[in-house]
């Protein structure tokens, strides 16, 4: 496989995240707080530990997926930045970052699950809802950078930039849910269901165009040398 093939399959990984997430969410149940009484934690774990696992398990696929896309990001990023690359790396970064945050807060409901019920403990799911929120803090700079090479430098067309923006505000707000536990902001409120797609508008877009544009510069690479000499 040539480098360019591998370049593709990085860029479509992103689309293999999104359906991972995608497929997770059918075995969204709700949450709960850790201010729930005791009876309602043991309740919720009781019925869904099973559905929570399978979640899990498929947002952990998608992590994997998503790493393999954000380095593609980072080289699809520089190429359009040059220089030193500040914002490609930070993009890149924050990327790792919020994986790893997803990751140990899916360890966290990975655990849970594996819990029996009565042992539950609200200071176990205060440490799964928070670990969740904060990933949303490296996610929002990740999506800004992307914002700012997309707008100033035209890595990726104007409108999808001012996708990525919108999608860093919402995830900004997102992470608010790390300091409340009632409300629309709070971990399965009303606003989480609306702003955390924001991520997907902009990356299904996003690994399309990183798949046509690899493609057309392979091509345009590769066309001085189907042309015959010069006599």
């Amino acid at each position: 496989m040539n480098e360019t093939a591998w370049e593709r399959w990085g860029a479509a990984s992103g689309l293999v995240a999104v359906a991972a997430g995608a497929a997770a969410l059918l075995f969204e149940r709700g949450a709960v707080s850790p201010n729930d009484p005791a009876d309602e934690i043991v309740r919720f774990f009781a019925a869904n530990g099973s559905a929570q696992l399978m979640q899990s398990v498929l947002f952990v696929i998608g992590a994997a997926a998503l790493l393999w896309f954000i380095s593609g990001l980072r080289a699809f990023l520089a190429v359009a930045e040059g220089g030193t690359g500040r914002l490609s790396m930070l993009v890149f970064g924050a990327g790792i970052t919020q994986i790893v945050l997803n990751l140990m807060a899916q360890a966290f409901q990975i655990g849970a699950t594996m819990t029996p019920p009565e042992q539950m403990s609200a200071g176990l799911v205060a440490m799964m809802n928070a670990t969740f929120a904060l990933a949303n803090v490296p996610l929002a700079v990740m999506l800004a950078a992307v914002a700012a090479v997309s707008l100033r430098y035209l890595a990726f067309p104007r409108w999808l930039g001012w996708i990525a923006a919108a999608a860093a505000v919402a995830y900004a707000l997102l992470s608010v849910s790390v300091a409340v536990d009632s409300g629309p902001l709070a971990p399965g409120g009303a606003l989480s269901y609306v702003l955390y797609p924001s991520l997907v508008l902009w990356q299904v877009p996003a690994a399309i165009i990183m798949i046509i544009r690899i493609g057309r510069g392979a091509a345009v690479e590769l066309a001085p040398s189907a042309l015959p000499p010069h006599s």
